[in-house]
């Protein structure tokens, strides 16, 4: 089994996270270091910085999903142009720390716009 940060497209009420049907849901409120940004496609981008929070849930999935979830994300192993890259990364919740896959970009564009919350549900809602 895999955990998964998921911060935007793939959290509850979002639009996929219908993928995750069969997935558990191991936090619901949780954070990591980043940097949120809306890339102006429908989902967000999180950039590794120490400086910033970005808000989310972590799930328990299957190799299966997990292949699933890569398509999504546009990531396949082993290719230089990847759209995000799969690393680990410490995820920070109140009883404490889960290490989980989270999908990064490498850097912004400049089209992105900051989420200065670094919640993509709340910035959502806006």
């Amino acid at each position: 089994m895999n955990l998964v940060f998921c911060y935007g497209t793939l959290r509850s009420e979002e639009s996929n996270h219908h993928l995750l049907s069969r997935a558990v849901l191991k936090e619901s409120s949780c954070w990591t270091k980043g940097k949120l940004y809306d890339t102006g496609d429908g989902y967000p981008a999180l950039i590794q910085n120490d400086s910033g929070k970005v808000y989310g849930e972590v799930y328990e999935v299957d190799d299966q999903l997990l292949e699933r979830i890569d398509r999504l994300e546009g990531y396949q192993e082993g290719r230089d142009h990847n759209l995000y890259d799969r690393v680990l990364m410490k995820i920070t919740h109140a009883q404490g720390r889960y290490e989980a896959i989270t999908y990064v970009m490498r850097t912004p564009e400049e089209r992105f716009k900051e989420i200065l919350s670094g919640d993509w549900v709340t910035y959502r809602k806006k």
